[in-house]
């Protein structure tokens, strides 16, 4: 089985690609976007919380009881990562040496297209399942070009689309693809086909299939796209493997949660004692044994009358323990491992106490850090193609505010707080108080633009030595 989303690919090149060139391979295209459908959506409900331990049985003893404990670290990490990376909304800065409004406009228009909301469901997708979809079109209609974006945006669910990929040097992407199940009823029967939704630069076109071994592709619609030539897909991963959190971490999530089911487990069967009577009748037939039995330990009572007297009457009871301590420990290195393998920090409270712990969560977000910078560096990607499709649509809108800036204009900036260990943070500030202010930003870690906080706080501490100048300058008395 492949490790990460697939690209799909087929051999022909940008300058050959027709519907009928690419009409050869919808059998292919289909049935690896199915093998892609199948693995996303089993890894977007694992982190939902749907895990394997849920199926867990108990062979040999089915009348005992089963537990079954889902611990949902797989959602609590990629709702980190999605709140570590977008809790404080990425931005559009402008650049030095642009000169005009058009920024001002852009973070408007983004607004209003609810950028921040598709971010959060893109970025969920992307961390859960290993890629993310944003899908971009103009509007029809532009009521208020002042305040209303002229493009709509959405979040497209990772296992209803792909990019189809050129196969040649260089990968280019050719067309998108959104395929949507459809079911219907005909002469009283159910009846169930697919439509592919395929997205060229200059035409739209719906096949439709009713059985992908037949190789049957029927072509039920064509528009042509004679102004808006972008692909509407826009791609986003955090790793170029396009590997999610989920098939990253699932094995030891399924060791967690059997070990904590397997330890439930344990503790039943120790209150549920095997009772072992040794030359005792508890009755006649296997229903008053039964009964005898209730009423004895409803009773707390035992009475024993030796079946044979010859023998002496005893009651044992048989128990096979865990020994919790040793699974704690088990337990303990198997959620750092999970944790530490994605980039995720361990709550404090799980790590231990004092300065180990300290130690330990300060270890914790330093790797969640370094990892972030790793994955903001594939998502950029991703922005810095979404920000082309805005600008596209911006200057082909009339009455739109945003005309003449370039991507080459514009910082696309992640804004990830690093308010974590503040006061280990602020005793290494006063450690460094001779060095600059930048280097000291720097080496601390206490902000992502360590350059424009020197800055500033140089530009503060001059200005609060000339308000000291002046307070402390003596004043003089001017008589007539």
């Amino acid at each position: 089985m492949s490790i990460g989303v697939k690209k799909i690919k087929i051999p022909i090149r940008a300058d050959e690609l027709t519907l009928d060139t690419v009409r050869p391979y919808l059998q292919y295209i289909l049935t690896e976007f199915e093998k892609n459908k199948s693995k996303i959506t089993k890894n977007y409900e694992t982190y939902l919380g749907k895990h394997d331990v849920l199926n867990k049985v108990r062979p040999y003893e089915s009348d005992l009881i089963n537990h079954r404990v889902v611990e949902p670290h797989l959602y609590d990490m990629v709702n980190f990562k999605c709140g570590y990376s977008l809790g404080n909304p990425k931005e559009y800065t402008q650049r030095e040496g642009f000169d005009g409004d058009d920024i001002i406009y852009l973070n408007k228009y983004w607004k209003d297209a609810k950028g921040r909301t598709v971010d959060d469901e893109v970025a969920k997708w992307v961390y859960a399942t290993g890629v993310g979809y944003y899908f971009i079109q103009p509007k029809r209609k532009i009521v208020d070009a002042e305040n209303k974006a002229p493009f709509e945006l959405f979040c497209q669910p990772s296992n209803t689309c792909a990019k189809i990929y050129s196969s040649y040097i260089g990968e280019e992407p050719l067309c998108d693809l959104i395929c949507t199940t459809i079911k219907e009823i005909k002469d009283g029967k159910e009846n169930e086909y697919t439509v592919m939704s395929l997205y060229l630069p200059d035409v739209y076109a719906e096949y439709k299939c009713e059985n992908l071994i037949s190789n049957r592709f029927e072509l039920i619609k064509t528009e042509s796209r004679p102004l808006y030539k972008m692909l509407p897909l826009v791609e986003k991963y955090s790793n170029s493997d396009r590997l999610g959190i989920v098939e990253v971490g699932k094995t030891l999530q399924d060791s967690i949660d059997n070990l904590a089911s397997s330890s439930l487990d344990n503790i039943d069967d120790v209150v549920n004692l095997l009772y072992i009577f040794v030359n005792v009748s508890l009755g006649g037939t296997p229903e008053e044994k039964a009964e005898n039995f209730r009423l004895l330990k409803q009773n707390g009572v035992v009475e024993l009358l030796p079946s044979n007297p010859q023998f002496p009457a005893d009651l044992k009871t048989l128990a096979i323990n865990l020994n919790h301590t040793d699974v704690q420990t088990v337990y303990k290195q198997l959620k750092e491992a999970l944790y530490d393998c994605v980039g995720v920090p361990l709550p404090t409270a799980s790590v231990g106490s004092g300065n180990n712990a300290a130690a330990e969560a300060g270890a914790g977000w330093a790797n969640a850090y370094t990892v972030m910078l790793k994955d903001i560096n594939s998502l950029l990607e991703g922005d810095i193609d979404l920000l082309e499709h805005i600008l596209f649509i911006c200057k082909e809108s009339l009455g739109s505010k945003v005309k003449n800036i370039s991507t080459t204009d514009i910082d696309v900036k992640y804004n990830i707080n690093r308010s974590e260990n503040l006061l280990i943070k602020a005793q290494a500030w006063d450690y460094f108080k001779d060095v600059p202010p930048v280097l000291r930003a720097k080496w601390v870690g206490i902000t992502n633009e360590p350059d424009a906080a020197g800055k500033a706080i140089e530009e503060y501490k001059k200005q609060l030595a000339m308000q000291n100048q002046i307070n402390t300058t003596p004043k003089t008395d001017i008589q007539e």
